[in-house]
């Protein structure tokens, strides 16, 4: 049975992602900050599915390196879903920038390192949106504009975090050839 690591099981689509996993056949390894959620993560997941033994999860902090390495073994892929999302805008954007950013490159690193098969990173459009008057004209070419006024911290994490991932695949690539 292919095993998927899901960071970020206790959000709303990390949840759902689960869930359909589970559906699918796969086994899920999911990573929470604190495993004291896991009761509520179970009870959330138990409403679609019951996830006979199939279920597991790790401790991940997407600002420390403990704990990615060995939450990657034995998994064939992994969904990187964690991403700090707040409702109220902080004072120092990088409470929201710092831990996007580096968690997604701690969940690529290890991954690689580990031989997983295939990492699906969730973005958003807002990594790509911010700060433009013509949102018809998005393409994969277009990204935020992380100096203009409307801009939020929120944006600016995601844009990097996913500029991080593009960025790092880049490197390993020639890294390869």
């Amino acid at each position: 049975m292919n095993k998927v690591l899901v960071t970020g099981i206790s959000g709303f689509v990390g949840q759902h992602c689960a869930v359909e996993l589970l559906k699918k056949g796969y086994a899920v390894r999911g990573s929470v900050r604190s495993l004291s959620k896991t009761d509520e993560v179970i009870k959330g997941i138990k409403k679609e599915i019951d996830p006979k033994g199939n279920l597991e999860f790790c401790e991940l902090d997407l600002m420390k390196d403990e704990g990615w390495d060995k939450a990657m073994e034995g998994c064939d892929y992994v969904l990187h879903i964690a991403s700090p999302f707040v409702v109220k805008v902080p004072k120092d954007e990088n409470e929201l920038i710092k831990p996007a950013v580096e968690g997604t490159l701690r969940a690529l690193k290890s991954a690689k390192k580990a031989g997983v098969k295939r990492l699906v990173l969730t973005s958003s459009t807002v990594a790509m949106s911010g700060g433009k008057k013509d949102l018809i004209k998005l393409n994969q070419e277009s990204w935020t504009d992380l100096n203009a006024k409307n801009v939020t911290a929120y944006f600016k994490s995601k844009t990097l975090a996913e500029k991080s991932a593009w960025e790092f695949i880049k490197i390993k690539q020639a890294k390869i050839n």
